[in-house]
């Protein structure tokens, strides 16, 4: 959980940094300060929710049948919990022949 939170608090800086110099040129410009304000929080916001979703997807596991569709996605598990949910991926209920008791 410590990586995830350095990995969203990197994105948040890359997020401000990356708006920074956006919002310095509006400001310079002949724009209303309200319009200025609300391209910058709109920057901002494009910026974080794509910083965001780049750690979520680094930090999802997908694990797939090889046989056919099925998959499972897990996130925040440790090598025991990953290793569980491999084997059901592989061995899930539509390949056992027998019922399972």
């Amino acid at each position: 959980m410590k990586h995830n939170t350095a990995a969203l608090a990197a994105a948040f800086a890359a997020a401000t940094g990356l708006t920074y110099p956006i919002a310095a040129e509006l400001a310079q410009s002949d724009l209303s300060p309200m319009v200025a304000v609300a391209c910058t929080a709109t920057t901002g916001s494009v910026f974080l929710t794509l910083g965001t979703g780049l750690v979520t997807r680094l930090a999802t596991r997908s694990f797939r049948c090889p046989d056919c569709t099925f998959a499972v996605r897990v996130r925040h598990t440790g090598a025991g919990e990953t290793r569980r949910w491999q084997e059901i991926a592989a061995d899930h209920p539509h390949h056992v022949g027998a019922v399972r008791s």
